[in-house]
């Protein structure tokens, strides 16, 4: 009975919850063949409870919008759309702009309009939103989802959801007119907007469409790149907004307020204004004043510092202090999280040239060639220190050139993560990368084996690269590579069935293989011993090939 109603509860779980996300429910058929005599004999009871317990488990988790829902999917994109908006509009109405300037337009006034209603939807909505624990655990009962929104993130959600557009609306006139009060209190409107900045971190972490859209990047130090630039253009904004907003605090306003009181826009305007210049003066020169304040901003975070902006009253001492503290905080942060990433992208510049190093040591140690020792040109030429030196260096910057830097490996040595898996997870990666070519082998392509088969030949393989005039033997001896089949990816090269033992069999027998092509297919499946199981390959220019060992095809095919 305890294991019974254990299982109930899981079932119920995982069969509400794969509902709610796909809108099917899974069906079991269970065949009980013992069934105990005190389950028989309190059977009713036991059924009747398990129906209570299911239909409290339904009630929890009726109206539950799950993260992996596809509408709500979309709508995170939507907020994602407007939260990057608010990040720019929002400081630079309440630091650079006036609030006639704000009501005048109807294309402003409109789409504030809009943003507020969209973010008073959200905040409704995150009651029914189900969220993840800090470890992971996807929380779906009602009553905690509202207890945990209600606790965190509802205040700030309804206090940035404040509709101050509609409220300002209908004062239609200069900005002089208003009283002191009313631009405190329309600024404050607009500063509680920014609340709705505070959970973006929490966004971040718990959307399924940012999870899924920073996972589908090919290149993390790329992507890291990126945030580390955005970050610095927010900040800079953030500053030359705050900077410029130091001087409206001052001035009263931005028309002949910022000339009849000191402060640093009066300053720049008295040691650098001419005619036909940048003009900060006035309610319409919005776009003017920005500029300036960011030129300001942008040398101070990068510590440049020409001097022809600076501070002026000691209000502006004092910020502008704090603002270059934090600044320097900020610079040191992005350039060191910069080296990080410039790092990482040189990665695989950086192991090519460790890999040159240690060909040029080894080289140092080759002994001197003895061309009287050779019993043919052709080793003449292949046991040369020079000419084997040369062909070694030209095979690594081969490698290079193709984003592979190792020469012989399996699916795990080409790429480490595999070896963190699961067995299961390993045998599928492989898979997944050599699927394409297994499909070009007839009795290994997806006609004949099934996946879980040629996920455990998958496994088995290897990806081979070889230089120009290297030639490889299909044999058990020592001196070749083993007996299995190659599927060549890139290059061109020789091919040769059977024995060859003289060069007019060689130029009878060869034919031209590249990529597509699949040799020793059918030598694989011959015995030991057999003449014609032997084989060759001569590689004409830089060949990789996908080696599939005789022992993997053998046990698929068991």
């Amino acid at each position: 009975n305890h294991y019974g109603r254990n299982f109930i509860d899981l079932f119920v779980t995982v069969n509400t919850f794969l509902g709610q996300q796909s809108g099917s429910i899974i069906t079991i058929t269970m065949d009980v063949t013992y069934v105990d005599n005190n389950l028989k004999s309190d059977g009713n009871s036991e059924i009747t409870e398990e129906s209570k317990h299911n239909e409290s488990v339904d009630l929890k988790m009726k109206g539950v919008i799950f993260p992996g829902n596809k509408w709500i999917k979309y709508w995170d994109m939507l907020i994602c759309l407007f939260l990057f908006i608010l990040l720019f509009t929002s400081p630079y109405r309440i630091g650079v702009t006036s609030i006639s300037d704000q009501l005048d337009s109807v294309t402003r006034l409109t789409f504030s309009t809009l943003t507020d209603f969209i973010f008073i939807i959200d905040t409704i909505l995150y009651f029914w939103r189900a969220y993840r624990e800090p470890d992971g655990r996807l929380v779906f009962d009602l009553k905690k989802i509202r207890r945990h929104y209600l606790r965190t993130f509802f205040v700030w959600n309804l206090l940035g959801s404040i509709p101050s557009a509609i409220i300002f609306a209908g004062q239609m006139t200069p900005e002089e007119d208003f009283s002191l009060e009313a631009i405190i209190v329309s600024r404050v409107f607009d500063l509680l907007k920014l609340f709705r900045l505070a959970r973006v971190p929490y966004f971040l972490r718990s959307s399924d469409f940012v999870v899924q859209f920073q996972q589908n990047q090919k290149s993390q130090a790329k992507l890291a790149l990126v945030k580390y630039t955005f970050l610095l253009i927010v900040a800079s904004h953030l500053l030359a907004c705050s900077w410029c907003f130091l001087a409206f605090v001052q001035a009263g306003n931005f028309g002949d307020g910022l000339l009849e009181r000191n402060n640093w826009i009066l300053f720049w305007y008295n040691n650098n204004y001419e005619e036909g210049m940048i003009n900060p003066i006035g309610e319409g020169q919005n776009l003017d004043r920005y500029i300036l304040s960011m030129f300001w901003s942008i040398q101070t975070i990068t510590s440049i510092g020409y001097g022809n902006i600076s501070p002026f009253t000691r209000l502006e001492w004092w910020f502008g202090s704090i603002f270059m503290l934090l600044s320097g905080v900020l610079w040191a942060y992005i350039i060191g999280s910069l080296v990080g990433v410039a790092a990482a992208l040189q990665v695989e510049n950086e192991l090519h040239r460790n890999r040159i190093d240690e060909v040029n040591v080894m080289i140092s140690q080759f002994a001197k060639s003895d061309p009287t020792k050779a019993n043919y040109a052709c080793e003449q030429e292949m046991y040369d220190t020079d000419i084997f030196a040369k062909r070694l260096k030209k095979f690594i910057h081969s490698q290079k050139m193709s984003h592979k830097l190792s020469a012989v490996n399996d699916m795990r040595g080409s790429f480490p993560v595999i070896n963190s898996l699961s067995p299961e997870m390993q045998r599928v990666s492989c898979f997944m990368l050599v699927r394409e070519h297994l499909e070009l082998v007839p009795y290994l392509s997806s006609r004949f084996l099934s996946m879980h088969e040629r996920s455990r030949v998958a496994k088995e393989c290897m990806v081979l690269d070889f230089p120009p005039g290297e030639t490889i033997r299909m044999s058990e001896d020592d001196s070749s590579i083993g007996r299995g089949i190659f599927v060549m990816i890139r290059g061109t090269a020789f091919a040769a069935h059977g024995s060859v033992k003289s060069f007019s069999q060689r130029r009878k027998k060869a034919f031209v293989i590249t990529v597509g092509h699949v040799f020793g297919a059918g030598e694989v499946l011959l015995s030991e011993g057999n003449v014609q199981s032997e084989g060759r390959i001569e590689v004409i220019s830089f060949t990789r090939v996908l080696f599939i060992p005789r022992r993997a095809v053998l046990a698929a095919l068991e």
